[in-house]
């Protein structure tokens, strides 16, 4: 995954490519970071880290807070939005697929696929050499 936001600062920085592994929510501990489905957006991905740890039944609950946020985050992971653990990092080598996913990427995308489309144009062409 790659961090794309500044929550976990100087923990992870933008454009890190960070290593996740999954993880049994029983062997989390305060101060994990993990990975997990936003409660409001279950698709986007958060990672913070782990600051307590609640059980009701069943169930686990994690408050989380980003390291370089003022205050927790105003929400409880269950544990069935967990995705795993941080295991590593890959400094900064995230930062291209960033890059590509705002305008300037996608305008260079839109450019390369036309370059593409005229040199394929271009070849296809019979060429008119005299004999």
């Amino acid at each position: 995954m790659v961090v794309s936001s500044e929550s976990m600062v100087p923990t992870l920085n933008v454009g890190d490519i960070i290593l996740v592994r999954g993880i049994n929510p029983t062997a989390i501990t305060v101060g994990t970071i993990i990975i997990f489905h936003s409660p409001y957006d279950y698709q986007m991905p958060i990672v913070h880290r782990v600051r307590s740890i609640t059980r009701e039944g069943n169930s686990f609950y994690f408050e989380t807070k980003g390291d370089n946020n003022p205050a927790p985050d105003g929400w409880r992971v269950p544990e069935k939005n967990l995705m795993g653990a941080y295991v590593a990092k890959l400094p900064y080598v995230g930062l291209i697929s960033l890059e590509l996913r705002g305008p300037l990427g996608i305008t260079l995308i839109i450019l390369l696929i036309a370059l593409i489309v005229a040199i394929e144009y271009r070849e296809s062409k019979p060429s008119k050499r005299k004999p």
